[in-house]
C-alpha cells in the first residue's frame, strides 16, 4: 500500500473510531459494543500518525466528542458547565492513547498490549477519588451483561474497564502483525482465554450462587408534586411553607400505608420526601415513628431539615424500626449545587428481621470507599433514598447496581426525578419505575434478605493498584529501552 492511500486510510479510522466514541460512553445513547471498538480505532490512528501531528488533530476532535456525550449533566447549571466538564473528561481519557503513542513503540512484543490498559484503569482510578467519582468509567457501559460485569465482585469495576481497554491493544498489535497468526496467536489466545475464563466465572456464579434467598417484599415511594415548584408560591410565607411540608408527610403516610396494606414490609421514602424546619422535626419523626409500629414495618424517610438561616441544613435519612427504634443517617457528599452540613462518613448500618439493612443517600452511592463500609459489614439490603433529573436518567441509576455487585448486597433506590431501580447482589433487575414514563408512585420489589461476601468487599481496589504499579514499570522499561536503542 502506498504511503497516501495509508495516510487516507489513517483518517478513515479516526472518523470511524469518533462515529463510534460518541455512542460509547457519556449520558446520551450507549451502545455497548462501540465501547469496545471505539478505542481500536482511535488507537490505530494515532499509532500511524507522527506524535505531534496525530495528537494535535485527535486531541480536538476527541474533546467535541466528550463534550457531547456529557451535554446537559447538569440540570439548572450553565450550558458552560456541562462544556467545562467535557473538555476535563476529555483531556484525562485523551492520556492513555499518548500515553500508548509515546511508549508502546519502546516495548517489545506482546507486553506492549499492557500500555493502554494499565493507563486507563489507572486514570480512571485516580478520577474516582475527586469529586468526579466513577462517572463515565468504561463498565457502566456494559451494565446488561450480567456474566461479564460479575468480575466486579472480584477486581472492581477496574476489572471491566482492563479487559476493553487491553481488547483495543490487543486488536492493534495482531493488526500491526498484518493479522498473521503464526505471530499472534499466542497472545489472541491469551486474552481470549481470560476473557472467556471471566465469563465462565460470572456464568457459574450467577449459576451456582444464586440469590434465591427468601424475599422480603419492599416499597420505594417517591412525591406526586415538585416541592421546589410549590414552595416559590409561597414566597418565603412560613405559614405556607408549613401546610405545604405538612401535605407531603401526609402524602407519604397516605402512600406507606396503600404500600403495607399490599404486603410491603420495607418502605422507603425518596430523598427530600419531607421538608421541615429543625423544630418541626421530631414532630415529623414521631408521625413516622408511629406509622412504624402500627404497620409492623421498616419505614426509611428522606428528610431535609431547614435552620433558621439556612447555613445549617440538613439532608437526612432515618431508619425506623417496628419496635419505634429511630437510627438517623446524614448524606455524606454534595450533589453539585447543593449546600448542607454533611455527615460523619459512616454508613448507617441495622439488623433487622430481614437480613442486615444499610442507609446512604443518592451522591454517597458513587463514592466506592464509604459503600464499601456495607459490603465489609456484610449489609444484605441497601436502602438509598434519591433525587435526580432527567438528563442523567435512566444513567445514574445504572451506577449503584455495581455497588451491589461489588458489595455483595442486593438495593433498593427511590428516586424521585429519576429511575427508581431494586436489584439483587448480582444486578439483575427486580424492578423499575421511571418517574418520566409513569403516573405510578410507589415502586415494589420482592428481595432477597441474604447476600454475599466478595472478594472486593475484603481487597477493595487492589486490582487498581496493580494496574498502577504495573503502568510505572511499564513506563520505566520504555525510557530504558529507549536509552539502551
Amino acid at each position: 500500500m502506498n504511503k497516501s492511500n495509508s495516510g487516507l486510510l489513517s483518517y478513515l479510522w479516526l472518523a470511524i473510531g469518533l462515529v463510534l466514541l460518541v455512542f460509547s460512553n457519556g449520558i446520551q445513547t450507549i451502545i455497548p459494543i462501540t465501547t469496545w471498538l471505539a478505542p481500536v480505532f482511535l488507537i490505530r490512528f494515532m499509532r500511524t500518525q507522527s506524535k505531534l501531528k496525530g495528537s494535535l488533530i485527535f486531541l480536538p476532535l476527541y474533546l467535541i466528542a466528550w463534550i457531547y456525550m456529557v451535554f446537559g449533566l447538569y440540570s439548572g447549571i450553565p450550558e458552560w458547565v456541562s462544556v467545562l466538564t467535557g473538555v476535563i473528561y476529555g483531556l484525562v481519557f485523551f492520556l492513555p492513547f499518548l500515553a500508548d503513542r509515546l511508549l508502546t513503540p519502546k516495548i517489545k512484543g506482546f507486553l506492549a498490549t499492557l500500555v493502554f490498559p494499565t493507563a486507563f484503569v489507572s486514570l480512571e482510578y485516580l478520577l474516582s477519588v475527586t469529586p468526579a467519582n466513577t462517572w463515565c468509567s468504561l463498565e457502566y457501559t456494559q451494565s446488561g451483561t450480567l456474566p461479564l460485569i460479575q468480575l466486579v465482585s472480584v477486581a472492581g469495576i477496574w476489572g471491566v474497564s482492563f479487559l476493553i481497554a487491553w481488547f483495543a491493544s490487543v486488536v492493534n498489535w495482531i493488526w500491526e502483525n498484518e493479522f498473521s497468526l503464526s505471530k499472534t496467536w499466542k497472545g489472541a489466545a491469551l486474552y481470549l482465554g481470560i476473557l472467556v475464563a471471566v465469563l465462565l466465572f460470572g456464568a457459574a456464579y450467577l449459576t451456582f450462587l444464586p440469590a434465591d434467598a427468601e424475599k422480603v417484599q419492599a416499597a420505594g415511594i417517591t412525591r406526586s408534586f415538585d416541592m421546589d415548584v410549590e414552595a416559590k408560591k409561597c414566597k418565603g410565607d412560613v405559614i405556607c411553607l408549613k401546610e405545604l411540608f405538612n401535605r407531603s408527610l401526609d402524602e407519604f403516610l397516605d402512600d406507606s400505608k396503600q404500600a403495607a396494606d399490599s404486603g410491603a414490609q420495607i418502605i422507603m421514602w425518596q430523598e427530600n420526601a419531607l421538608a421541615a424546619y429543625q423544630e418541626d422535626e421530631e414532630v415529623y419523626i414521631e408521625r413516622g415513628r408511629e406509622f412504624a409500629v402500627d404497620k409492623d414495618v421498616y419505614l426509611v424517610m428522606g428528610m431535609y431539615t431547614l435552620s433558621e438561616d439556612r447555613t445549617k441544613d440538613e439532608n437526612k435519612a432515618f431508619l425506623i424500626s417496628p419496635a419505634g427504634q429511630v437510627s438517623e443517617y446524614k448524606k455524606n457528599y454534595l450533589t453539585p449545587g447543593d449546600n448542607h452540613i454533611l455527615g460523619d462518613g459512616r454508613v448507617l448500618i441495622q439488623d433487622s428481621t430481614y437480613g442486615k439493612l444499610g442507609t446512604i443517600i443518592c451522591q454517597d452511592t458513587h463514592t466506592l470507599n464509604l459503600v464499601r463500609q456495607a459490603g465489609q459489614a456484610d449489609v444484605d439490603l441497601m436502602l438509598i433514598p434519591n433525587h435526580n433529573w432527567e438528563s442523567i436518567t435512566p444513567y445514574v441509576a445504572t451506577m449503584p447496581i455495581f455497588r451491589a455487585i461489588e458489595n455483595g448486597f442486593s438495593m433498593m433506590r427511590a428516586d424521585y426525578h429519576g429511575l427508581s431501580n431494586a436489584v439483587d447482589f448480582h444486578g439483575n433487575v427486580l424492578a423499575e419505575l421511571n418517574d418520566f414514563t409513569s403516573e405510578e408512585r410507589i415502586m415494589y420489589a420482592d428481595i432477597p434478605t441474604q447476600g454475599v461476601t466478595t472478594v472486593y468487599s475484603r481487597l477493595g481496589d487492589f486490582f487498581a493498584w496493580l494496574c498502577m504499579l504495573g503502568f510505572v514499570g511499564l513506563t520505566v522499561l520504555a525510557i530504558r529501552n529507549r536509552k539502551q536503542g
